[in-house]
């Protein structure tokens, strides 16, 4: 943000993508309805999952939107943010505990921010540990 400001494009291959860091923009294009803000589908990425949100586009992407958007609402966020708190001090814990006596660890955080998600929603959705 420093160097190009709180709204940016970067290229990502032939394709431009728009960087936007004000929230009052950024509410704006996750409460729009509009067609023109739902993801870009991507064919090889959409035979892997199933048939959600991911890979919808128009009205279909706009209803199942809506239909998801009061999970995410504020004050349920809210909620979950000891539970978010509680799960990542748990995860830096352990990536300390794998620290070697030289002070070197190295780990592919990929799996672990897939289990802290997990984690997390196993937590606030059925109250136990993922």
């Amino acid at each position: 943000m420093k160097e190009h400001g709180k709204m940016s494009f970067t290229w990502s291959g032939p394709t431009p993508r728009v960087m936007i860091q004000d929230p009052e923009l950024v509410r704006q294009v996750l409460s729009s309805k509009s067609s023109k803000f739902a993801p870009k589908k991507f064919p090889r990425v959409s035979r892997l999952l199933a048939d959600g949100i991911i890979t919808k586009e128009g009205e279909e992407w706009a209803k199942r939107r809506k239909i998801l958007n009061p999970a995410f609402h504020q004050e349920k966020i809210k909620r979950m943010l000891p539970v978010f708190s509680t799960c990542c001090k748990e995860m830096i814990a352990r990536w300390q505990n794998s620290v070697t006596s030289e002070g070197f660890s190295e780990l592919d955080v990929g799996p672990e921010f897939r289990n802290l998600t997990g984690d997390v929603i196993s937590r606030t959705a059925f109250g136990s540990s993922y």
